[in-house]
């Protein structure tokens, strides 16, 4: 009868495996440093990503001649700060899902970390589209307008679409087995409290 009663494990294989994926995906983009790139006059080409962040030291100003202002610099910051962040949350969601746990207060904690990696991941590469929309209208400006401007996407952004996408899917995962065993839950909710009293009457007797 124990044994029947017992809080199920709140485990979910299939959103720990892919959000696993997510973090692997998202540390490569994070190590790779070409977040994206602008090369002026067939010159060696500028790389912008969270390596160059790592690269400043906190310094916004260590580099006068980059084409970002230091509300770019700052931005790209953020971007790093983000992707960092989600390596963490991604990495404790494939931990807890993996697991699992009879504590009813960590059921919910896997499915908000692996949604808040989901978000951090798509503002990463929100951010990372932003700023280089922004470069691309800075040197279209005077000073810019009479030399060969290239802007392009990196690898590493590639990569944090995957990282992203696995991140979304693992989240979608962990809330769907979440709403199936509370709809499971509330359907033996009546049969279960008839075995409890059952139970209790026999203690009793």
């Amino acid at each position: 009868m124990a044994t029947e009663l017992r809080v199920p494990q709140n485990r979910n294989l299939p959103a720990a495996v892919t959000q696993c994926f997510s973090v692997v995906a998202l540390c490569t983009a994070v190590a790779d440093p070409n977040w994206f790139q602008v090369s002026l006059n067939g010159t060696s080409p500028q790389i912008y990503g969270v390596a160059y962040v790592v690269h400043l030291q906190g310094n916004l100003t260590a580099d006068p001649d980059t084409v970002l202002n230091y509300e770019g610099i700052s931005l790209l910051i953020v971007m790093a700060t983000c992707s960092y962040i989600g390596i963490l949350t991604g990495f404790g969601a494939f931990i807890l899902s993996f697991l699992g746990s009879r504590h009813p207060l960590l059921f919910n904690l896997p499915i908000m970390l692996h949604f808040i990696t989901a978000i951090l991941d798509i503002g990463s590469l929100a951010l990372c589209l932003y700023l280089l929309f922004q470069v691309k209208t800075k040197l279209r400006k005077k000073e810019f307008e009479k030399m060969v401007m290239q802007t392009t996407l990196g690898e590493s952004f590639f990569i944090a679409i995957f990282g992203a996408m696995f991140a979304v899917t693992a989240a979608a995962l962990s809330l769907h087995k979440s709403l199936l065993r509370d709809a499971r839950l509330g359907g033996r909710t009546e049969e279960e409290s008839r075995l409890v009293a059952h139970h209790q009457f026999q203690d009793n007797d």
